[in-house]
């Protein structure tokens, strides 16, 4: 999926008791192309009735609900899980883990999986989330100018300004 079209946040700094800025609980709603809204939420607990997977990612749908983490998949139709359901298929092969990944690249001089251009397009929509919570604002973003439309005060939350002599491209 391309950048969402718009993001807005709510949480808090309510279970860590630190100096940390980032929230430890949040809701972030995007809206991407075609009508798709995505509901991100952070919760150290996870969300209540998937407490038995620990730290996980929920796919809720109209039709169903899938539940994964990095060594199980449920798949939960009209509040029953399948139990015949088998993990889909990979479109990328599992790491070898990161530090491995990244020296047999050394050598190789092929790129990683998950390569700096990758994780550019990754984490922009937990970036966007962050800036829409930071500003307390509902943010649109323009994903060809990598800009928020219409709200300065986000934008100078899009990237930081450099020390001389540092300067990005």
């Amino acid at each position: 999926m391309n950048a969402p079209l718009t993001a807005t946040a709510t949480g808090g700094r309510w279970m860590v008791d630190d100096n940390g800025e980032t929230p430890d609980t949040m809701e972030v709603v995007y809206e991407f192309p075609n009508r798709l809204l995505l509901t991100w939420t952070l919760h150290p607990y996870g969300r209540p009735g998937y407490d038995h997977m620990g730290s996980c990612v929920i796919f809720q749908g109209s039709q169903a609900t899938m539940v994964t983490n990095y060594s199980r998949h449920e798949l939960w139709v009209k509040g029953k899980r399948e139990e015949n359901f088998q993990r889909p298929a990979q479109s990328i092969p599992d790491s070898p883990g990161h530090i491995r990944e990244f020296l047999d690249a050394i050598k190789s001089r092929k790129p990683t999986t998950c390569n700096a251009e990758y994780g550019h397009r990754l984490t922009k929509g937990g970036h966007l989330g962050n800036i829409a919570f930071r500003t307390g604002e509902l943010i649109r973003w323009d994903d060809q100018r990598e800009r928020v439309i219409g709200n300065s005060k986000a934008n100078k939350l899009v990237t930081r300004r450099y020390r001389k002599p540092w300067k990005l491209g």
